[in-house]
């Protein structure tokens, strides 16, 4: 039942996008590019956020 609220969630998160992104464009290449940049800006933010919290294991590895 976890699941299915889960994806039911996000899927009304990923649809206001969806719909945002639509209303804002004038063309279906506008959407796309507003897509992905969009996808390209989170995908840049989770990576860096993994990155730094690598950074800090390996920093409190060295001082042990």
């Amino acid at each position: 039942m976890s699941k299915f609220l889960f994806i039911f969630v996000a899927g009304i998160f990923v649809g206001s996008i969806i719909f945002e992104l639509n209303k804002r464009s004038k063309t279906k290449s506008e959407f796309t590019h507003l897509l992905e940049n969009l996808i390209e800006r989170e995908a840049d933010d989770v990576f860096v956020g993994a990155l730094a919290k690598n950074e800090e294991r390996f920093m409190d590895d060295l001082h042990r």
